[in-house]
């Protein structure tokens, strides 16, 4: 399997900057209610962004996609059925090929469909009428887009709140020096967290 490739990322970040700061209790208010800014508020961001990328991701620890995103997933040719690698799938958004001259063709949305499994494993299949062209390019000839992820709701991250949960201990670990004398026990809870979403087919 040729390893899949971000096209278009995601919009924000699961954890806020602000609720990541409520949670290390390092918040401070203006008279209306506001949370100021904090002289730590770029290395805060930094750490909420390595928490994502250590469960997110072809590389990531859980092998699937938190907040919705664009990927890109290439095949060397056509399948009754071809898994999609990364997961939550909401959608496929193209499917084309690249014939032996280079040349590349989008394939009509009717001949296609997207099936997720009870398990969440997602995977695009053509339909028997489909004329498959058979004059491929020798690699990779089949591109496939699809959006994976939580979506955003009404200015709202819906990625599931056990995974908020672990990349905040994942960022007060790193950020705050008197929490690391507890590291293993909260390692643990991390664990237990995530450890449910965890895809072992990559």
């Amino acid at each position: 399997m040729h390893r899949p490739v971000l096209v278009t990322p995601a919009d924000g970040l699961p954890v806020t900057l602000n609720e990541m700061k409520i949670a290390l209790r390092i918040v401070e208010r203006d008279g209306d209610g506001t949370i100021l800014s904090h002289e730590d508020d770029d290395l805060i961001s930094d750490e909420i962004r390595s928490a994502v990328t250590h469960y997110e991701g072809w590389t990531g620890i859980l092998g699937i996609v938190l907040s919705e995103q664009t990927w890109r997933q290439s095949f060397d040719g056509f399948s009754g059925c071809l898994r999609l690698p990364l997961g939550p799938v909401s959608s496929i958004s193209a499917a084309r090929y690249r014939n032996a001259a280079g040349q590349i063709s989008t394939i009509a949305a009717s001949e296609y469909a997207l099936d997720v499994s009870a398990s969440g494993e997602a995977s695009i299949y053509f339909r028997k009428s489909y004329e498959r062209p058979s004059d491929l390019y020798e690699r990779a000839a089949l591109q496939i887009d699809y959006a994976a992820g939580w979506p955003v709701i009404d200015q709202k991250s819906t990625v599931p709140a056990d995974i908020k949960t672990a990349i905040k201990i994942r960022v007060q670990l790193a950020y705050d020096e008197s929490a690391r004398a507890g590291a293993d026990k909260l390692a643990q809870v991390e664990e237990a967290l995530v450890g449910k979403y965890r895809r072992f087919s990559l």
